[in-house]
């Protein structure tokens, strides 16, 4: 993300913004991200356990 103080940065007024193509936007790259990596084979599966799970499922 641009920090404000980077000299890339530009300032776009709010009604200047159109909100709806920015969620479109950020959409569409997270579902190429998502077929990219599902290409690649690449995608990392984590379960969380809370403690008294842990317990049971070692048998403890």
């Amino acid at each position: 993300m641009k920090h404000i103080l980077d000299s890339s940065f530009r300032y776009k007024p709010s009604f200047d913004t159109d909100v709806r193509k920015t969620f479109e936007r950020v959409r569409r790259q997270q579902q190429q991200e998502k077929a990219k990596d599902d290409a690649a084979g690449s995608h990392l599966r984590v379960k969380v356990l809370q403690l008294d799970q842990l317990k049971k499922a070692s048998g403890q």
